[in-house]
């Protein structure tokens, strides 16, 4: 991994690739975990940082591939924990934050084969309300992400940008969405292929989006969130916020 090739093109596009960043036996380890994670979740019921792909099923006898996002894994995980404060991760988030990295969570996301929903275009700092906007989530890849399977797409160099307007979004798992269409022109769209065990890193103001699967295959991620030491929250409005989204 050469943090300085990665910082270049961090800093003009707002996301890179860590490309191999988890070997297979490590890719491995964690991916079991996370089934398990899932696999508990699912069993254990009631589990408030949880949306299945289809709601129905989780009244009629939910499964592990109906979930589709689980949010908060590290409360589940001692390992899975140990991980987003690994050197591994860290050493990554402090690079390209130029900042001392503050982990705030793991978030899980799944497309399971032929999911006809997207993930409309935002920025993520839309929900965390970093000033200066020193924040970023990396993605692990459980699973190969070619361009028809709905992965991570990027406008590139649109982390330049102030928050724009977002509206809700209707879509579980992704609450808002942009309230109007991007610059595509200015801020061509890349749709990011990757291979499992490849690391996606977004700035948090990038816009991205990601699009129906349509391959016979999951496509699931694990995304780890930071934040630099010297970056604020602003309280006031991520309680507004989660309001908007309880309600």
């Amino acid at each position: 991994m050469n943090l300085e090739t990665l910082t270049k093109e961090f800093r003009v596009n707002g996301f890179v690739v860590a490309r191999g960043l988890f070997g297979t036996d490590l890719l491995r380890d964690v991916t079991a975990e996370v089934e398990r994670v899932v696999n508990n979740v699912v069993a254990s019921g009631g589990y408030d940082h949880m949306y299945f792909d289809d709601e129905t099923k989780a009244t009629g006898g939910p499964t592990d591939s109906a979930v589709r996002c689980v949010f908060r894994v590290q409360d589940r995980s001692d390992d899975l924990r140990d991980l987003l404060n690994s050197r591994l991760l860290c050493d990554l988030a402090r690079t390209l934050l130029d900042d001392e990295p503050v982990a705030d969570g793991i978030q899980y996301i799944d497309k399971p084969p032929h999911a006809s929903y997207e993930f409309p275009y935002h920025q993520d700092n839309a929900y965390m309300f970093f000033a200066p906007p020193r924040a970023l989530v990396a993605t692990l890849a459980l699973d190969n992400q070619s361009a028809e399977s709905g992965p991570i797409a990027c406008l590139s160099g649109s982390h330049v940008l102030e928050i724009l307007p977002h509206v809700p979004s209707g879509v579980l798992g992704a609450s808002r969405g942009l309230a109007s269409p991007p610059d595509t022109a200015t801020y061509p769209e890349v749709a990011v292929e990757v291979e499992a065990g490849d690391v996606l890193v977004h700035h948090a103001n990038v816009i991205h989006r990601t699009g129906q699967n349509r391959t016979a295959g999951h496509r699931r991620n694990l995304g780890f969130i930071y934040h630099g030491a010297g970056a604020v929250k602003d309280i006031q409005a991520y309680e507004e916020y989660e309001r908007q989204v309880a309600w």
